[in-house]
């Protein structure tokens, strides 16, 4: 069992009630009053670590608003799990303190709900004044922590035209890893689909934008597209979430289990045309609600994919590039073994464990005239330029 999970993430649903009001949420109808316990969470906890679970995450709700939220991070961390994540709208993390304290609990990557780089607009999508603003702080906060930051970008009728220039805005902010959630139709979304939907079709021309701008920053790998099947990002497929496993299992406050992989087809449809698609094995197709309020247009069969090959003038990096760089800030002229090794100490990267990664990280850095490798008696040396 152990081996199966070790790469699997375990997400607990914490709470259902919110400190947002969001037109788009899909947990509209859902019993706000509904939170788990802290003794069944901790269960959870032990549980999943037991079974070999090492990438633990909290949500909600907004899971911020328990007040044992330190107290839960902490518990994660003491039982042995090195990847905490929560994901939240950002809005309590305004407050220094709090922020520190959950990163000193345990707390190693946070991920944003940002929706537009203006905040008008995005406190009017959350429904609460003074969000954006609050969130912006909270992410300053945990920049200075130097943990590991992301962010879900929700399209909609309100932003899908400006998401290169919402993500170029976040990556001058300091985050570089990006998730654009195309929305279910339930919920509030599916109640409020005339004022804020809009195509995969119509959407498709600003998706193939961001993915260009990120080719440009050095961050081609650095966005992933979640609901939007791959025909949508036509030369770019891979990016399209769900054309491998989730390796998630979802846990919500009244206990059920969901295991994102054995679910994730429910309530899909293809159309004739996805049989004849080169990844009519992998797509698992598209929401039954989606064809109910948009049809079919734009869908098409994929010939063949192709790769990402770009690099871009300006210089942006990478988490795992961020966790190289500080540490050659510490230590310069480091092996490989030794990168390996100081990496378990930061928690800006995803894959320390991993050497083949490390070495990726380090030749795009050179790539970036950034880092310079020395061959010494048999291994390689890493150092900053100039230092």
């Amino acid at each position: 069992m152990k081996k199966k999970t070790s790469n699997k993430c375990y997400e607990i649903i914490l709470n259902y009630n919110c400190n947002a009001k969001c037109l788009f949420c899909s947990q509209g109808s859902f019993d706000k009053s509904l939170n788990a316990s802290f003794n069944d969470i901790a269960k959870n906890i032990y549980s999943a670590y037991k079974k070999g679970y090492r990438k633990l995450g909290f949500t909600g709700g907004e899971p911020l608003l328990r007040g044992d939220i330190i107290k839960i991070v902490s518990l994660a961390k003491s039982v042995g799990f090195d990847f905490i994540r929560i994901q939240t709208n950002g809005i309590k993390l305004a407050d220094k303190k709090f922020a520190r304290q959950l990163v000193e609990a345990g707390l190693t990557f946070c991920k944003f709900s940002f929706l537009s780089d203006n905040a008008e607009i995005h406190d009017e999508l959350v429904g609460v004044k003074g969000a954006w603003k609050k969130a912006i702080l909270g992410l300053k906060n945990l920049k200075k922590l130097k943990i590991r930051i992301g962010t879900n970008i929700l399209i909609n009728k309100r932003n899908f035209n400006h998401l290169p220039k919402i993500i170029y805005y976040l990556i001058e902010k300091g985050i570089s890893n990006f998730v654009i959630i195309y929305p279910m139709y339930i919920g509030s979304m599916r109640e409020n689909h005339l004022k804020l939907g809009v195509s995969l079709y119509k959407a498709q021309k600003y998706f193939m934008g961001a993915i260009q701008l990120m080719k440009k920053a050095g961050l081609k790998d650095e966005i992933l597209f979640l609901n939007v099947p791959p025909c949508f990002l036509k030369g770019y497929e891979s990016l399209s979430i769900g054309l491998e496993r989730f390796n998630t299992v979802v846990t919500d406050p009244s206990g059920i289990k969901t295991d994102l992989d054995e679910n994730a087809d429910k309530a899909k449809l293809r159309a004739p045309l996805c049989h004849k698609c080169s990844f009519k094995e992998k797509c698992l197709g598209i929401d039954k609600s989606y064809i109910d309020i948009w049809g079919w247009t734009g869908f098409s069969s994929v010939k063949k994919e192709k790769k990402i090959i770009a690099r871009g003038k300006k210089v942006f990096f990478s988490d795992n590039e961020r966790c190289f760089i500080e540490i050659l800030k510490k230590k310069s002229h480091v092996s490989t073994a030794e990168i390996l090794k100081l990496a378990k100490n930061i928690v800006l990267c995803r894959d320390c464990s991993d050497g083949n990664a490390v070495i990726t990280a380090a030749e795009t850095l050179i790539n970036k005239n950034i880092v310079e490798k020395v061959f010494k008696k048999g291994r390689y040396y890493w150092a900053l330029k100039g230092k």
